[in-house]
């Protein structure tokens, strides 16, 4: 017979639980011919060996599934390994018949993990999103609204931006004075260049929550590029206040108050988002800024750094054979500019630099100044670079904005 330890309840010997409590049995057991009474005093050794025969059972079915989870990584990693071979074998024949570029191809393999990549933290971030919409929500049909946001930040997710969209607006006018849901449909619609509906949305927003920073960052880059100076200014300062190490509102600060001719203020915050984002566009704008003060060697020292990140930096190499020029080192000035015109042969700027002789007045470098967000016209190559700048940024803020929420600020 086998007794419950827990409950003292005799079983037969086959019995894995108790008949009367369901409790597992464990290893008390006595023969036949002792009695209930010595049960019932059971000695420490009894209860110190039920406690390790419990870990011990327990440790053997996690023994188990690891091992089982360990084989399973080895096939994997196995089938990974032949399939890398294969695809090798593959290119390796096709390059052999020219019929593929391997340089090409491995380009494309990037991009498309990079791809793959982005759209799964973009749906993770639509994902959490949904959940801050609707833990704000405050109407009476909450069924509908939850399907209705689902649904919007679904299809949004998926690539469908502009149906996505009409959904949440169908939301929200089942809780209009929901910030979140208001900061959503205004950020996409800055992502599709609607500036105008943007602002709409995102000063609702502000209505709401006067502090709400994503609201702020985005309607001073709005009013900045609607040549709203003071707006800007405004809307910008503020979102720095509520997050100091924003790349993107020093950015957009520094730029604007470079096309104030505030070049003192303007290097600090160009400065402080190089010190967040090391990038050659922020080495150049920080140079460009320097000589405009007149501080040549600083600005050398910055575009320099510039075409070490990136050697194909057309406007710093024209920029730093500009200073070259003006400091009579023509020779190196001819070098730099040559390689502006190389990699972008469709500069006036950059031919009219080469054919350029001794005492020849040549056009200014790119400014630092304010660069339009919105395509309203076919941006240079140069400013196309410092747009593309932002807006990576702008890409991937709201995933840490979602995180800081979670943490409240002290």
């Amino acid at each position: 017979m086998i007794f419950c330890q827990r409950c003292k309840k005799a079983n037969t010997n086959d019995a894995d639980h108790c008949e009367e409590c369901g409790a597992y049995l464990l290893l008390i057991s006595r023969p036949a011919s002792s009695s209930s009474t010595e049960l019932l005093e059971n000695t420490l050794e009894e209860h110190l060996l039920e406690r390790v025969s419990a870990l011990e059972s327990a440790l053997a079915r996690a023994n188990e599934r690891f091992e089982q989870l360990l084989d399973l990584a080895q096939q994997q990693a196995t089938g990974s390994f032949y399939d890398h071979m294969m695809l090798e074998a593959l290119t390796e024949i096709l390059t052999e018949m020219r019929a593929v570029n391997p340089d090409e191809l491995e380009q494309r393999w990037r991009n498309r993990v990079a791809r793959h990549y982005e759209e799964t933290v973009e749906r993770e971030r639509l994902d959490e999103r949904c959940e801050q919409i609707i833990a704000v929500y405050r109407g009476l049909t909450r069924e509908d609204f939850i399907d209705l946001v689902e649904e919007g930040t679904l299809l949004i997710s998926e690539g469908r931006t502009r149906r996505g969209l009409r959904m949440l607006e169908s939301a929200l006018l089942l809780d209009e004075r929901n910030p979140e849901l208001c900061f959503t449909i205004g950020e996409y619609y800055f992502h599709l260049g609607k500036s105008l509906e943007a602002a709409v949305y995102l000063r609702r927003t502000l209505d709401e929550q006067v502090n709400h920073f994503g609201a702020r960052l985005l309607l001073g880059l709005i009013s900045g590029d609607e040549g709203e100076a003071e707006s800007a200014r405004i809307h910008l300062q503020r979102a720095l206040e509520l997050d100091e190490s924003s790349f993107a509102a020093h950015y957009g600060l520094g730029r604007l108050l470079v096309r104030e001719g505030q070049l003192v203020a303007a290097l600090q915050h160009l400065k402080r988002a190089l010190a967040l984002n090391p990038t050659p566009e922020m080495h150049y704008l920080v140079g460009r800024a320097y000589w405009d003060q007149g501080r040549s060697e600083q600005a050398l020292k910055h575009l320099q750094k510039a075409i070490r990140l990136d050697p194909s930096f057309d406007a710093a190499q024209y920029g730093l054979g500009f200073i070259y020029w003006h400091s009579n080192r023509t020779t190196e000035a001819r070098e730099h500019f040559r390689a502006a015109y190389e990699i972008n042969p469709q500069d006036s700027d950059y031919r009219t630099a080469v054919q350029a002789r001794v005492g020849d007045k040549l056009p200014v470098p790119p400014a630092a100044g304010w660069s339009a967000i919105f395509s309203r016209r076919k941006a240079k190559i140069t400013e196309a670079r410092f747009i593309d700048l932002l807006l990576r940024d702008l890409n991937s803020f709201s995933i840490s904005l979602l995180q800081a929420r979670k943490t409240p600020r002290k």
